[in-house]
């Protein structure tokens, strides 16, 4: 998408929202609202979002901060589709969602073959790297995995399978099988990626 795409979106999600209640809005997505001001978390960091405008930013945004039209786009459209309907422990790969089959070889390009190579040859490394985000080990599913709530009714599993002499590294995203009902099958692709490269930053700060 063109950044005037995202400006349109963010504009057409902006203007749905205005039409609802605030109130009704802030109960099916899992947020607080404060007078006029929805708070929840993003990617474990801290939201704010006005209900008179939907302008999006973070609680502790300093004034050199920008917050990203893509990030912003994602969080309304969150909003937008939030039916209430919580995280089931389910977990499926993104060919399982509905319309997931198209995409499958882009978001493995996007998403899973980033989390691969960086994190496939050095253990311990995705654990790390998830602490810093929030995540949750998760036990039994390859040789390390991690759990985010990335939205307060949304969660995704990031799993690796480390490589060794005789076989490649392998990977994957899942989502809650939830997700389905809140975000379309592009926005769940994205917001797949975005933990990814979040991810990814984080590893890098680790000696």
């Amino acid at each position: 998408m063109r950044v005037d795409d995202y400006k349109n979106a963010l504009a057409l999600a902006a203007k749905e929202l205005l039409g609802r209640s605030p109130t009704e809005v802030a109960h099916l997505a899992g947020a607080n609202l404060d007078g006029s001001i929805l708070k929840f978390k993003f990617m474990n960091r801290d939201l704010v979002v006005s209900t008179l405008s939907y302008v999006v930013g973070w609680a502790n945004q300093g004034p050199e901060e920008e917050f990203a039209l893509t990030d912003a786009v994602m969080v309304l459209h969150y909003l937008r589709g939030a039916k209430g309907v919580k995280p089931t422990g389910e977990y499926l790969a993104y060919r399982q969602i509905q319309g997931g089959e198209f995409y499958t070889a882009a978001f493995r390009k996007r998403a899973e073959l980033p989390l691969i190579g960086t994190f496939g040859q050095r253990p311990g490394l995705l654990v790390k790297a998830a602490a810093h985000m929030g995540g949750r080990p998760k036990t039994g599913m390859g040789d390390e995995a991690a759990i985010f709530r990335v939205f307060p009714n949304v969660d995704i599993l990031a799993i690796i399978h480390l490589g060794d002499e005789e076989f490649p590294p392998e990977g994957q995203v899942l989502f809650d099988k939830s997700i389905a009902e809140a975000m379309s099958i592009e926005d769940v692709a994205w917001l797949g990626s975005a933990l990814v490269y979040r991810l990814m930053a984080a590893a890098r700060k680790i000696p």
